[in-house]
């Protein structure tokens, strides 16, 4: 890596370029390869001592989570399930057991492992996360001795022994069985997941890559580059887009602004903190089914429920509005496709808040793409009635901001250029940003007209100094 010198203050080397995400034709794994950012004419200034990857399973935006223990030094990752041997734990007497048949009622010997119990890689169908559920996924030891279990519950790491006599039918003999005392040394052999990565059913994994120097003026001794700075790598896209379909991104995102209607988008979340609605473990690992009226969730089964709220330009409203009477009472119809660009990546059941605070469900997603490079989304929303539970999600900071103040989507202070971007690179997380009225501090209070969005701020007084300034050129070259 690069020897650098006298670093800027308040700096941070720029992220690597030329990132792909190459499918090696696995299931669940993803190959991840960029450019040296030491060789990086702005990274001179650094000692770089590797590369950060971070990983969504949301949206672009976020929240990304750091997948690698320490920064890597070369230009290669395979990011991919791994489920690793957990060898020999020990089963403590005082604090490892459920129970120990001591109950009248209940005469099971039960402990409980220090980790989530899974099938390995090798044994489970689709090389995914599957939890254990086979007597034949663990191996028992009781001073030594293999000792076969009853049952084996993955989710929460419970094994259940044998607590009476058995007929072995290859020798047709009495088999007694084996409980161990206090005095009994036992430990347990299993898997437990290290690192899943999703597939199947649409799954929309993205990554940034953030480059790590050494900074003496950090706490850590180390500093990277912020997350907003690097540009989002996703694995549908199958070549690096070019400067062709950029610029009809960006034309494409120039007719938005001039036309579109500014929302607020939900992404449901698809991975997370389990809800504790599901009542515990063995339900939710049975019936699958978190409960619809949850606070907590709002139905999804993960805590929080959704991600967001991101900001959105979808193209305008044109369809009608119906009032329909159904077994429940009444309720409004309104259904119409609408378009909007390619971040953040939606997908079926995200929703999304107009400024009216009406709330609209997204249906299936169809993404117009060049070589794997998403252009476009087009999707049908239908409205959501208030009753739903997607309406307790609340929407915060929009109170405290100052009068007047425009709306911004899109952070501006950004200490030097992204390469290779493929959008504007945006703040992850809530935007406390609202349509406020504009300000013109060129036009006097009293001549002024004032809007709520910058789309009318550009229209009124943007286009008719561009007309001037053109005019004033046409005359000077007369």
């Amino acid at each position: 890596m690069t020897q650098g010198w006298n670093p800027p203050a308040g700096g941070y080397p720029i992220p690597p370029i030329n990132g792909q995400v190459v499918n090696p034709y696995l299931r669940g794994v993803q190959d991840l390869r960029w450019d040296d950012p030491s060789i990086l004419p702005d990274n001179t200034a650094w000692q770089i001592v590797g590369v950060n990857l971070y990983r969504s399973d949301v949206s672009d935006l976020g929240p990304y989570f750091r997948i690698n223990p320490y920064p890597i030094s070369g230009t290669f990752y395979r990011d991919q399930t791994d489920n690793t041997l957990v060898s020999l734990e020990i089963v403590d007497w005082n604090t490892s057991w459920l129970s120990k048949g001591e109950s009248a009622n209940n005469r099971r010997w039960v402990f409980r492992a220090a980790n989530k119990m899974v099938k390995s890689v090798s044994n489970a169908p689709f090389q995914s996360v599957t939890a254990a559920d086979s007597p034949s996924d663990v191996t028992l030891y009781i001073d030594g001795v293999a000792v076969p279990v009853e049952n084996v519950f993955g989710p929460t790491g419970e094994v259940t022994l044998i607590n009476q006599d058995t007929i072995d039918p290859a020798t047709e003999k009495i088999v007694p069985a084996v409980l161990p005392t206090e005095d009994s040394t036992v430990t347990v052999s299993y898997y437990t997941n290290r690192n899943f990565v999703r597939s199947g059913l649409d799954a929309k994994i993205f990554y940034r890559l953030t480059t790590v120097a050494l900074d003496s003026t950090t706490p850590s001794g180390y500093t990277e580059t912020p997350l907003k700075y690097c540009q989002p790598y996703m694995n549908i896209a199958v070549e690096t887009l070019d400067y062709i379909w950029r610029e009809a991104m960006r034309r494409n995102n120039w007719i938005l602004e001039q036309g579109g209607e500014r929302v607020k988008v939900f992404v449901k979340k698809m991975s997370g903190i389990p809800c504790a609605c599901q009542m515990d473990e063995r339900t939710l690992e049975f019936s699958q089914m978190p409960r619809n009226s949850c606070l907590e969730c709002l139905g999804t089964g993960f805590i929080g429920g959704y991600e967001g709220p991101y900001e959105m330009i979808i193209g305008p409203d044109d369809a009608e509005r119906r009032i329909s009477q159904q077994a429940s009472g009444r309720r409004m119809e309104h259904t119409y496709e609408i378009w909007t660009g390619p971040s953040p990546l939606l997908t079926q059941r995200d929703f999304i808040v107009k400024q009216t605070n009406e709330r609209y469900s997204i249906g299936p997603v169809r993404r117009p793409s060049n070589r794997g490079n998403v252009l476009q989304q087009h999707f049908n929303i239908g409205y959501i009635d208030e009753g739903d539970i997607r309406y307790k999600m609340p929407i915060t900071g929009y109170t405290s901001l100052p009068w007047p103040q425009t709306r911004q989507e899109r952070d501006t202070d950004v200490p030097f250029p992204v390469i290779g971007t493929q959008y504007e690179p945006r703040q992850e997380g809530v935007h406390k940003a609202t349509p406020m009225e504009t300000e013109k501090s060129n036009i006097p209070d009293e001549r002024e007209q004032r809007g709520r969005t910058p789309t009318w701020e550009n229209q009124q007084y943007a286009i008719w100094m561009l007309a001037g300034a053109l005019l004033s050129l046409f005359h000077n070259l007369l």
